[in-house]
């Protein structure tokens, strides 16, 4: 009867070893982010600042404009300082020229281990529009302007799903009304690598039309108004 019991016993420990074995063994593997590797071209890039206070009498601008830069030639910088030119410049430039008008332009600098980021917010200080967001975002690793699908991907969305998930997302957090229109103005990584992106959303609220720009985490899922311009959430 002793020994029945010894092996009985023996039994039930190997038993419970080879079941606590198992579920060591089904563990998830812990994700891991792989570093990258910055070097070359894309190692020296920076970003300065120019103001902007031109304008007519009293009615002057007040705009800070990004400039990226390198020590040598890159096609990816010309063509961000281009978008810059057309976009934040043309309409301070326009704003300038006018006796009763003058634009703003807002500048937040955000740069991570692959990206360096401009975030604007910008307008016509005068207009109804309110204010509106242009984003910038230079991939030193590769030496090329990031796109707001490689924002879609960094998140494992398409711009179809992104679509669906601003539409949830302002129905349980967002304002009492119905979407009539999203734009996405841009996008920026946080330190961490995740996306966020900039909507402006115009909805109507049963009585009017209105307008908001919005900071969109899909990671957080959060969904934040933004007053007077926005900022990177890290």
């Amino acid at each position: 009867m002793k020994k029945f019991t010894a092996v009985l016993l023996c039994l039930i420990i190997a038993l419970a070893f080879s079941a606590c074995s198992k579920e060591e063994n089904e563990k998830p593997e812990e994700k891991t982010t792989k570093p990258v590797e910055v070097s070359g071209i894309g190692a020296t890039a920076k970003i300065t600042t120019t103001e902007d206070k031109n304008g007519v009498g009293t009615m002057l601008n007040d705009a800070t404009i990004p400039v990226f830069s390198v020590d040598g030639q890159s096609g990816a910088i010309d063509a961000i300082n281009a978008r810059i030119e057309s976009e934040v410049k043309a309409l301070c430039d326009a704003a300038a020229a006018e006796p009763l008008q003058y634009a703003f332009a807002y500048t937040e600098i955000k740069e991570t281990e692959r990206w360096l980021q401009a975030i604007v917010t910008y307008g016509n200080a005068l207009s109804l529009d309110g204010f509106s967001v242009a984003t910038y975002v230079y991939d030193k690793a590769n030496d090329k302007e990031a796109t707001v699908n490689d924002a879609y991907a960094a998140c494992d969305m398409t711009a179809g799903d992104f679509d669906k998930f601003v539409s949830k997302l302002f129905d349980e957090k967002g304002p009492a009304g119905t979407i009539e229109k999203t734009e996405v103005q841009g996008f920026a990584f946080a330190s961490a690598g995740f996306p966020q992106f900039f909507v402006k959303i115009t909805f109507d609220t049963g009585s009017d039309t209105q307008t908001e720009v919005v900071t969109i985490v899909p990671e957080t899922e959060s969904f934040d108004p933004a007053t007077d311009k926005v900022v990177v959430k890290d």
